[in-house]
């Protein structure tokens, strides 16, 4: 879903990168020194506690020898994750105190990655380079997401694959906690647009201004046969009892997995070049 109109393209990724900036995504998560062995360890314990399918999935990914490039690294959670796989790391991402971090974080482990300060909508590699590219929770962010789509399919060797998530339309967490809780019952709508109450999702939930769309399902992979994929899967993932606002306490985990693959935050696509 498109939430609102795009005027100004540049001002909308300049509020991103002020807003991670100053809250890089998942430092919240960890009381200690920033940027130390314990912050990162915090960081991930969190990370994959939460989203357990996440590192699930790169545990899956055959990466050994292979050149992976991610979209979005931010604080280098999955980018480890994926070089501990045996990937031949790139990265970008847009917010200069990113790629601080990640660099810190990669010395720590002793790992290389190359990475670059970028905008993904216009990918600075040559065509045909990556057999993998991975992006997690970061294109929605964007303008022109097909555009970053087919930047994805350009810089993908023949045969290459991508495994790509952004939010999900129909999914409880935004019909129920964001739309009819906050943005309806607790008479939301009084004070701000619903696409201001979307932006707001993002912590520390207090810019109005950054993009985030959200697709369906068929909407989201229909944009990877557009780019030219074949080999498109997708599904749907993550549900905790936080993303039931007032009720998820009360509901059993194993009822909460069952309702992620169809009413889950995110939409997966894996594709084949």
């Amino acid at each position: 879903m498109d939430t609102r109109t795009f005027n100004d393209p540049e001002e909308y990724k300049k509020q991103a990168q002020k807003h991670w900036m100053s809250a890089p995504c998942g430092s919240n998560y960890s009381a200690k020194e920033l940027m130390s062995n314990e912050f990162f360890e915090e960081v991930e314990r969190h990370r994959y506690c939460t989203h357990p399918w996440i590192l699930e999935n790169i545990k899956r990914f055959d990466l050994k020898g292979k050149k992976v490039l991610e979209i979005g690294f931010g604080m280098g959670t999955d980018h480890l994750s994926l070089a501990k796989q045996g990937g031949i790391m790139h990265g970008v991402d847009l917010t200069p105190r990113n790629l601080e971090i990640i660099r810190k974080r990669f010395e720590i482990y002793g790992l290389k990655s190359e990475l670059l300060v970028s905008d993904a909508e216009n990918l600075p590699y040559d065509d045909n380079l990556f057999d993998v590219v991975y992006s997690f929770g970061v294109i929605h962010h964007s303008p022109d997401i097909q555009r970053i789509i087919s930047e994805i399919h350009r810089v993908l060797r023949p045969g290459g694959k991508c495994w790509v998530t952004v939010y999900h339309k129909n999914s409880i967490f935004f019909w129920w906690s964001v739309f009819l809780i906050d943005w309806v019952f607790k008479g939301g709508f009084r004070r701000e647009s619903l696409k201001g109450r979307l932006s707001r999702i993002e912590y520390p939930n207090d810019n109005p201004n950054i993009v985030v769309h959200l697709y369906t399902r068929k909407k989201f992979a229909a944009m990877f046969s557009i780019a030219g994929f074949r080999k498109i899967q997708s599904s749907i993932n993550h549900l905790i009892a936080d993303d039931i606002a007032s009720l998820g306490k009360y509901i059993p985990r194993k009822i909460l997995e069952r309702l992620a693959k169809k009413f889950g935050w995110y939409v997966i696509i894996e594709a084949v070049k």
